[in-house]
């Protein structure tokens, strides 16, 4: 497409994008200045993508040499014109470039960035030519993070030196071949007179209070002065707006301002499943003394407030007064977010929705902007990470760019009221002997900041590992069925604060892994066990679902699946697989997740009760529950009806089962409630022989293929991932005890005295 102004041309300035390709070239990783051309034949990459992709478009995932892309840094050229117009100053906005910038314009050094997902703005004045083309070069960089001797693969075989958590999570998520690098996200062009809005902050009150805190730059030279006027009005409702102008005198630099807006009768912002997901739009604008508009800045909000009620017993979310539970899972949409437009990230919201799911947990990564606006339009609630994932640098010299990149995710997410929780550091204990990023060095102070920052959301200091520190974090992370036990009901008996992932791996539709023939050839042993693997990720989930929902009655404040859609098309927890194929879990999480839905509460070997899970803000008193159990042959084992008043937004025992029959016998189980005041179904279930559960698949989880990163089940070539770049002394414990110990070792919930002691000897000893 060829340049074009975003904006009519007024006294304030453009926008022009600058479209078109870019010619790159690799150089020397660590070389400095301006760097040469190399002579050799550019690559010439689209605008707004990731290197990986365009330079090898069939095999984008796995192999040498995707690796040997980050062993290079890339320089990006680009020329553009300047629009014959007047202006003072002159502004390069960068919206993404995954993950070193430094930037020269005519030869002249403009600035550096660290950080995949935030923008960066550069004041580029001095160095343009208005009558002559410019020459931008960018030259950006991702490097890969050195072994670690003494770490195990994958939770510590590197000490991840990025504040990027979309490369090389591990086996099952991001190959190990992966870390995304290019100028991913659109490069802007701004010309104005000197005068900007940069940055508006926006927290709500339930009575309409809409306050305001706008950043605000003169970079004239001269005071200047002229009015504020903030302009709300409604989106996508018929609600009233409000508007205020106030005088301004503004000396040059960078300044705050704080106002207040009061709309009449709000229009509140909900989740899709106790209400609308009504929104506002603000219009910020600078008007100088003259009548002439400065500036102008654009915000979405909605009108929400958020908290999480928290106590050793009980955790509850509570949405502009209301308690809401969390039905919801977690998300990436691809390796590569430049792929991932509006269109298709507003599909997998939809089916995120279409399977009764009321939150996305953005796992580990800030995803395209995209995203949150359809998760504010939509009523999907997010709870977001941010980019550190297991065992990071604990220098203070990380610490300090960590905190400088949360406060851009904070500020740059903070006014989507989708977003209800922040999270500061995924699973950093996932090695006992290592404690120091969770109690040293990054996440307390992390935490701190983010709470001071905005403390109008929850923030957990880490999610997944402490449990029992319920005060900065006390979610978890189970695995029963999967990696920690060989049944999927051993999650029974059990109870949890939030639990923030469980699920199970299976691979992709056969037509999905046939694409690539290094996942075909290593995985084609499972060409006639994928049902059956579908299966038994379909039962872990239903399950475990309904477990989690029964919790509610005893303090659960709602699940997290893990996890929605596969980045790649392998075998991973993806519910979907990454051609959004649906597995067998995808039914079992959609049928076990509706707002109301009535469940059948059992362990491994017998009935236990029945249960209704209501998390609508509607009762319904007069409502018939009815049952039916019958054998393998169809015939009634028992039945029955009962009267029940359902009560709004709680999870409720409605009966215990006490079925004289043998539990092997059962064969299905039906469930309905009826509204007997309308008639309405308002709910229906059924299980099909439910007391003989699949049983964990062979080689499961210790089948491992280090090319893919993935498991492989029972593939007699696959090594152990226990044995795949495992500290030697582990190697003098037999494999099998060592997997028995490791699993038995997952699933213990020690108390932090004893795993930081554990920490604190390890340190000692090294």
């Amino acid at each position: 497409m060829p340049d074009q102004i975003a904006a009519p041309y007024q006294r304030h300035g453009i926008a022009r994008r600058l479209e078109g390709t870019w010619q790159a070239e690799p150089v020397v990783l660590d070389a400095a200045g301006l760097p040469n051309s190399t002579g050799e034949s550019p690559v010439i990459v689209p605008e707004c993508a990731h290197l990986q992709p365009i330079l090898y478009p069939d095999q984008p995932y796995w192999g040498d040499h995707i690796r040997d892309i980050n062993r290079h840094a890339w320089v990006y050229r680009k020329a553009f014109t300047v629009p014959d117009i007047p202006f003072r100053r002159a502004r390069l906005r960068f919206e993404g470039v995954d993950y070193f910038a430094v930037v020269w314009v005519n030869g002249q050094f403009a600035g550096e960035h660290e950080g995949h997902f935030n923008p960066f703005t550069l004041d580029i004045t001095a160095a343009l030519r208005k009558d002559a083309p410019n020459e931008l070069v960018v030259r950006v960089s991702s490097p890969w993070d050195a072994p670690n001797p003494g770490g195990s693969y994958p939770i510590n075989h590197v000490i991840r030196g990025l504040v990027k958590g979309l490369y090389e999570h591990g086996e099952g998520v991001i190959p190990p071949d992966v870390n995304p690098l290019g100028i991913w996200r659109p490069v802007w062009l701004l010309l104005d007179d000197g005068v900007s809005i940069d940055h508006v902050r926006i927290r709500t009150a339930l009575d309409g209070r809409v306050d305001v805190r706008a950043t605000i730059t003169n970079a004239t030279g001269d005071t200047w002065r002229g009015t504020l006027n903030l302009h709300a009005e409604a989106e996508n409702h018929d609600g009233t707006g409000a508007t205020i102008t106030a005088p301004l005198e503004l000396p040059p630099g960078t300044h705050t301002r704080n106002d207040t807006l009061h709309i009449p009768d709000p229009r509140l912002w909900w989740p899709w499943d106790h209400g609308d997901p009504n929104l506002y739009h603000l219009t910020a604008t600078l008007t100088d003394g003259h009548e002439q508009q400065s500036a102008e800045h654009n915000e979405t909000f909605g009108i929400r407030t958020v908290h999480l009620e928290r106590s050793p017993k009980r955790f509850t979310y509570v949405i502009n007064e209301r308690p809401v539970f969390i039905r919801g899972s977690s998300y990436m949409p691809g390796l590569y977010l430049s792929e991932w437009d509006a269109e298709r990230l507003g599909r997998d919201v939809t089916l995120a929705k279409e399977a009764n799911l009321n939150l996305l947990r953005v796992h580990v990564h800030i995803a395209p902007p995209e995203l949150y606006d359809q998760c504010n339009r939509v009523g999907m609630l997010v709870f977001q990470d941010f980019e550190l994932n297991w065992t990071q640098d604990d220098s203070p010299e990380f610490e300090a760019r960590a905190i400088t990149m949360q406060r851009d995710m904070l500020d740059l997410l903070g006014n989507h009221p989708a977003v209800i929780s922040w999270a500061c550091h995924n699973e950093p204990t996932m090695v006992y002997s290592h404690r120091r990023n969770l109690e040293v060095r990054p996440d307390p102070a992390l935490y701190t900041d983010a709470c001071q920052h905005d403390p109008t959301r929850p923030v957990f200091i880490c999610s997944g590992q402490i449990p029992d520190d319920w005060q900065r974090a006390g979610d978890i992370h189970t695995y029963y069925g999967a990696i920690w036990s060989s049944r999927y009901t051993d999650i029974y008996g059990h109870t949890f604060l939030l639990n923030t992932e469980f699920g199970f791996e299976a691979p992709a539709a056969v037509d999905t892994l046939r694409q690539y023939p290094e996942v075909w050839e290593r995985l084609e042993h499972l060409e006639n066990q994928i049902g059956e693997l579908w299966q038994y990720q379909a039962e872990l989930v239903g399950y475990q679902v309904e477990y989690l929902r029964r919790l509610r009655a005893s303090g659960c404040g709602g699940y997290i699946h893990f996890w929605l859609t596969d980045l790649v098309p392998q075998v991973g927890c993806g519910v979907l697989d990454s051609a959004r194929r649906p597995k067998g879990g995808y039914a079992a999480l959609r049928d076990a997740s509706p707002p109301l839905h009535v469940a059948l509460v059992y362990n491994h070997r017998r009935p236990v009760a029945l249960w209704v899970f209501n998390d609508t803000p509607q009762a319904y008193p007069a409502a018939q529950l009815t049952w039916a159990v019958l054998d393998a042959s169809g015939q009634p084992l028992a039945h029955g009806t009962r009267p029940v008043s359902l009560i709004a937004n709680q999870s409720q025992w409605l009966v215990d089962v006490n079925w004289q029959t043998a539990s092997r016998q059962i064969e299905q189980v039906s469930l309905s409630l009826v509204d007997t005041v309308t008639g309405a179904v308002l709910a229906e279930n059924r299980y099909d022989h439910p007391f003989r559960p699949a049983h964990r698949p062979r080689g499961y989880p210790w089948k491992f293929d280090p090319f893919l990163g993935t498991k492989v089940f029972d593939r007699p070539d696959a090594p152990s991932l226990a044995d795949h770049n495992v500290n030697p002394v582990f190697r003098l414990i037999p494999l099998e005890l060592r997997h028995k110990v490791a699993e038995w070792a997952l699933r213990q919930r020690f108390p932090d005295w004893m795993l930081s002691g554990i920490a604190t000897i390890a340190d000692w000893l090294l």
